[in-house]
């Protein structure tokens, strides 16, 4: 039997776990361990339960679980697959009696098994190389960062935010810079801002990964370089805002980055940003789109920031558009499956999630998902296709440009 180091545990919480009524409300929502699949060691509560029994008997307390000697090696190899086929999407958070930060433990059990070799998974591991050897993801050389700038030609002028200051800093994020389906992302946010006559720029090839990825399957002491290499050079470009139209960048940089250093301006999620020009006057949708739409909620912007209104003002704003809820919705979305580096371990599970969220817009009559963000966006394009589906998938800020096109 494996001796397991407990130091990156934070113990005092998960002992604190004893709350844990075992009513099964996250069972029962748990979108990899509740509705995708029906294994008990996957739910909230299974690992909440595993998890501290093996504590305890590391200090000597009664375990429920475990066997006199602890876990035992297969039991631990079991565990630690488990503990990865989770979205991290907070569901389990949102509906809890007792209030238990269960996003801290998911992330914190990942960080004890990185540091126990139990962690991250196969899969994982080929991302993080890339990451460190690419500064993204997608193994794509970094001059080719700025490549999704391409389309806008001269319409849209990209300002360097290194070599002379913007009052905004848009921070691209990988996925919308590098995959040529989410590129599209990037072009509208880019042309919703410029039609704003927001002085803006980007970090252009010197952008790097935010560690998302990696903060999410527990490598969060490795991510500290490149966090305070972007951090470095947010300093430099001395924006007024950053602004990112990704989720987890958003999460990441708003939630994260403040443990390791402090940000010398505000982050905002491009829903909240635009939003505001709307209000203002500074954009004006004027071209009908008569189109039914429903919005879902990511879970970085929705369960981990609480951004439910703003990005609905921008749909309530578009002339003609006709807005349907899908019956899970706010903080009761369903999860799309592609978070917490479930989508990369586990790609069938992740499409059968996302595949439910599919059925849930289709059981409301609409002819578009609209999300803003590029890890849903890609997910629930696939889903889409994978149904047999006729939905369209639109990003929010195309969605919006379309309505942009009046003549002015």
């Amino acid at each position: 039997m494996k001796r397991l180091d407990i130091s990156k545990l934070d113990v005092a919480a998960l002992l604190g776990t004893d709350a844990c009524v075992r009513c099964g409300e996250c069972t029962l929502t748990c979108p990899t361990g509740g509705e995708a699949q029906d294994v008990e060691l996957i739910t909230p509560r299974g690992k909440l339960l595993r998890m501290r029994d093996f504590v305890k008997r590391q200090y000597g307390l009664r375990a429920r679980l475990f066997g006199p000697k602890g876990i035992e090696d297969d039991e631990l190899e079991e565990f630690s697959r488990r503990v990865y086929e989770c979205t991290i999407c907070g569901q389990c958070k949102v509906v809890c009696p007792a209030g238990l930060d269960t996003i801290g433990f998911w992330e914190n059990m990942r960080e004890f098994l990185v540091a126990n070799d139990l962690g991250p998974l196969p899969p994982h591991q080929q991302i993080v190389k890339s990451i460190e050897n690419y500064d993204n993801p997608w193994m794509q050389p970094r001059t080719q960062r700025p490549g999704w700038s391409k389309r806008l030609g001269k319409e849209v002028v990209i300002g360097d935010s290194l070599k002379e200051r913007h009052e905004v800093l848009y921070f691209v994020g990988c996925t919308a810079a590098y995959d040529p389906n989410i590129r599209a992302m990037a072009e509208y946010t880019a042309r919703v801002l410029a039609r704003a006559g927001v002085d803006f720029g980007t970090l252009g090839n010197d952008e790097g990964c935010c560690g998302s990825t990696m903060m999410r399957t527990g490598l969060s002491d490795s991510t500290k370089g490149m966090v305070l290499r972007n951090i470095e050079r947010f300093e430099k470009a001395a924006p007024a805002l950053i602004v990112t139209s990704c989720a987890g960048c958003y999460k990441t940089i708003r939630q994260d980055y403040p443990k390791y250093g402090k940000l010398p301006a505000p982050v905002r999620h491009i829903t909240e940003f635009v939003g505001d020009l709307i209000e203002s006057g500074k954009l004006v949708p004027e071209a009908r789109v008569d189109r039914t739409v429903t919005f879902h909620d990511p879970c970085h912007l929705g369960r981990h920031n609480g951004l439910y209104d703003q990005p609905r003002s921008i749909l309530e704003a578009i002339p003609g558009l006709r807005i349907v809820e899908m019956e899970r919705n706010r903080d009761d979305a369903r999860c799309c499956g592609a978070g917490g580096g479930v989508k990369t371990a586990f790609p069938e599970l992740a499409n059968d999630i996302s595949e439910l969220r599919v059925a849930d817009a289709e059981s409301v009559g609409c002819e578009v998902l609209c999300t803003s963000c590029p890890f849903c966006y890609q997910s629930l394009k696939s889903a889409i296709a994978s149904s047999g589906s006729e939905m369209e998938m639109v990003d929010l800020m195309e969605l919006l440009w379309q309505s942009l096109q009046a003549p002015r």
